[in-house]
């Protein structure tokens, strides 16, 4: 599906929420009546698309709008003059902070874009091993254009799930040594190699291991002192395990 065309569609399902607020009874509802019917319809209809795809940031802006106008006021196009103010009291805030315990749309769906991120980069199921294959290169997001309609959204937060969580060892099979983050630190950052080598560092932490044992040439275990003291703490599971991303 073309961006346009996809484009056209997230419009066409705005449209299709902002029907659906202004067809129910607004006014004839107490305000957390209101609030419940955003919760559990709302952010149901969105749920999914929000999971796969990035929608425009106006257009949420949009629906949040929306939404804001139907609890205060019943009407979706209509604007309530809230006689508390919005430093005090915010529908998104927790009940416990004075607010409605909704949840802005953007964060929604940022949220859940980088947990299938998260799921991309850790996962060994065929779908994932597929996109590895076809967007990232050296283990980094390529810097190819593809027509894909979710992998912009999934792209953005390759870094952030890098460099936050790290890799259990199992068999270090999954693992990339100098790339991926499994001593909570990457390497490339701990001996700072520039990003131009990238493609030269392919092997796996599995080639550093022997006989259940680290097998790390002195050169390597030499260049930092810390390296060492890192290395020491990574326990090699005596039966073959996945590596895990957490």
């Amino acid at each position: 599906m073309s961006d346009l065309c996809w484009k056209a569609e997230r419009y066409s399902f705005a449209d299709k929420i902002k029907v659906k607020l202004a067809s129910w009874k607004g006014a004839l509802l107490t305000i957390m009546g209101r609030v419940q019917l955003v919760r559990a319809i709302i952010h149901g209809m969105l749920i999914y698309s929000f999971q796969v795809y990035t929608w425009p940031k106006a257009l949420l802006k949009q629906l949040d709008r929306w939404i804001r106008n139907f609890i205060w006021s019943g009407d979706v196009t209509t604007k309530k003059i809230c006689t508390i103010a919005r430093r005090n009291i915010y529908i998104c805030k927790p009940y416990e902070e004075g607010g409605l315990n909704t949840r802005s749309l953007t964060q929604v769906n940022e949220s859940l874009l980088l947990h299938l991120c998260w799921k991309f980069l850790s996962s060994n199921e065929q779908w994932a091993v597929m996109c590895h294959t076809r967007f990232l290169k050296w283990g980094q997001p390529s810097n190819a254009f593809f027509k894909s309609s979710n992998w912009h959204g999934i792209k953005k937060h390759v870094t952030v799930v890098k460099e936050n969580p790290w890799w259990i060892i199992g068999t270090g099979n999954n693992v990339a040594f100098w790339l991926d983050n499994w001593l909570s630190v990457t390497l490339t950052e701990m001996f700072n190699i520039p990003a131009s080598a990238y493609h030269l560092l392919t092997a796996t932490v599995s080639e550093y291991i022997a006989d259940g044992e680290w097998n790390i040439p002195e050169c390597i275990m030499q260049k930092d002192p810390t390296f060492r003291s890192l290395i020491d703490k990574v326990i090699i599971p005596r039966q073959p395990l996945e590596d895990r991303l957490v």
